[in-house]
């Protein structure tokens, strides 16, 4: 008895009942309409999923509607805003949870924006490395760095000033534990003149080449993702600069609620050739800034790229800076190829650490710091060599605290080392004071409680 289209049998003489309907040779002709009407229901089955074939084959293209990101064209039956969906000619993407992960076609030139495949070009986007702690103080003088590694001040000479550090996020804050926290100090209610407050990130042109910036064909849009909570609600803006040409271009961003965790995505178009191809070495190129305030020649026309213009706000850009109550957090902050913002890509904590200490070190004394490689004494003093947890961006600036050196003649001698000559590898130091030292013994240096012994090849 065949009561489902899977009960059909493909030798034609087999198929001799019909949902107990007779369609035998020489059926009644009374049955030959029941007979037709099973058939129709059986079909108005498969169409609206009642009925389910084993396998879907077909001679010609499958062919189905572009679907949405909500909503993709082949989805689950559980789960229907996960899936494929086809957003533009000759892409493909993939969502989950109506939200898209990532997509092919769109996103050529040896981008990879699949997860696992590094496409956050920001360095600490998810605010989890703080080498630092809290930095105090900030404004005024550009490129002080935060306590959350990577992240930086660009300003002029404003009245302003904030603090800068770590914060731990609530359980019901968002999908994020860790997030920048801006605590303004000091107030500036100026608007007039010049002025620029931000939040600041720089990468190396060696890891833009990808965009195809500056050339004719084939350069690349920007899509930046973050979670923000404002003191202020209403038009807030971001911006990126590149440094080779002094362009830049903002966009515009609404804060809907003050105080409270939103979830933001814009993009950024390709500049074509209307900016310089990108730097190809281990210098700033690209930068992505959150003014803070913005007055004068910091602003700009929104979603056009300006050729030689620091044009990082629109003029609808709030003053974050005007109130000491004003608190500024940031966190899963993405920067990635293409038009639209996927899902925020987290790394273990180690990898990041690593990338971070690719531009900063730095040594306390639980880290149980001691000069590695040969150390000895000579005649007037020690030489010893300290190893970088990781290569440098460049031969980094060191700050020395005082060692306490333990030869075998002289025992415990406190001194200050003074940098001998660094590398990106390593670094070799003196010390030129002490007495009782033998040349040629052997001794070991550490650091002193409460010192802080530190490397920065920042950008």
């Amino acid at each position: 008895m065949a009561d489902t289209i899977s009960a059909y049998s493909k030798t034609a003489a087999s198929n001799t009942t019909l949902q107990s309907i007779s369609c035998a040779e020489g059926m009644a002709p009374s049955d030959v309409n029941n007979w037709m009407r099973a058939i129709m229901q059986d079909l108005a089955e498969l169409y609206d999923g009642t009925q389910s074939l084993a396998t879907l084959k077909t001679t010609t293209a499958l062919s189905a509607a572009a679907g949405t990101v909500s909503a993709p064209s082949l989805q689950a039956t559980a789960d229907t805003n996960t899936g494929l969906y086809f957003p533009a000619a000759d892409t493909v993407g993939v969502t989950a949870g109506g939200t898209e992960q990532f997509r092919f076609g769109s996103i050529t030139g040896g981008a990879n924006p699949i997860p696992g495949g590094n496409k956050n070009l920001l360095l600490n986007g998810g605010f989890t490395v703080a080498q630092r702690s809290s930095v105090t103080g900030i404004g005024g003088t550009n490129y002080v760095y935060y306590g959350t590694d990577g992240w930086t001040h660009y300003g002029t000479s404003s009245s302003g000033r904030y603090t800068a550090s770590q914060a731990t996020a609530g359980t019901t804050d968002g999908p994020f534990r860790y997030c920048l926290q801006i605590d303004v100090t000091t107030a500036d209610t100026d608007t007039s003149g010049n002025n620029i407050s931000a939040v600041l990130q720089k990468m190396e042109g060696q890891n833009l080449q990808h965009l195809n910036w500056g050339q004719a064909t084939d350069d690349y849009p920007l899509a930046l993702s973050f979670w923000v909570k404002s003191p202020k609600s209403g038009t807030h803006c971001v911006a990126v600069y590149l440094q080779e040409g002094n362009d830049s271009c903002c966009t515009e961003y609404t804060v809907t609620s003050a105080n409270t965790w939103e979830y933001i995505t814009v993009d950024f178009p390709a500049p074509g050739t209307s900016v310089p191809v990108i730097d190809n070495d281990a210098n700033a190129s690209l930068w992505l800034v959150f003014p803070l305030m913005a007055t004068g020649t910091y602003q700009s026309t929104a979603d056009a790229w300006q050729t030689s213009t620091e044009g990082y706000a629109t003029s609808n850009q709030q003053n974050l800076l005007d109130n000491t109550g004003n608190d500024f957090f940031l966190a899963n902050v993405q920067l990635e190829l293409g038009s639209v913002s996927t899902s925020f890509q987290a790394e273990d904590y180690g990898t990041t650490l690593a990338k971070c200490q690719r531009y900063y070190v730095k040594w306390t004394t639980a880290s149980g710091v001691g000069l590695a490689g040969t150390c000895r004494s000579t005649s007037t003093g020690i030489v010893g060599g300290l190893d970088f947890p990781t290569t440098m961006r460049a031969a980094p600036t060191m700050t020395w605290g005082t060692f306490n050196t333990i030869d075998s003649s002289a025992g415990g001698v406190d001194g200050t080392l003074s940098t001998n000559a660094a590398g990106i590898h390593s670094v070799t130091a003196t010390i030129a004071s002490g007495s009782g030292y033998v040349d040629g013994n052997g001794l070991f240096v550490e650091l002193k409680s409460g010192q802080v012994l530190e490397a920065a090849a920042e950008l």
